[in-house]
């Protein structure tokens, strides 16, 4: 679900890799709405976008994905 007027980018995302992110909460009265947050490493799993997830710390919910940038080098596999 999107906020009227606001468009969600549509990213397309490698398999099995790390990016870093910008994302923002859309989520009516929650504290961080509207703000713009960097973090610093998102797993893309299958690569498919609907898997790949950032949750609020406040409200909880799903925040919104603005950018993605695959990080270079790849962490080191453990």
């Amino acid at each position: 679900m999107s906020t009227p007027g606001f468009e969600i980018p549509v990213i397309e995302y490698e398999p099995a890799t790390y990016y870093s992110a910008t994302v923002t909460c859309r989520t009516p009265g929650c504290e961080n709405e509207g703000g713009i947050f960097f973090i610093p490493m998102v797993y893309s799993n299958n690569g498919n976008p609907q898997y790949v997830k950032v949750q609020d710390s406040t409200c909880r919910q799903w925040m919104v994905i603005l950018t993605a940038t695959k990080l270079d080098p790849q962490p080191p596999e453990e």
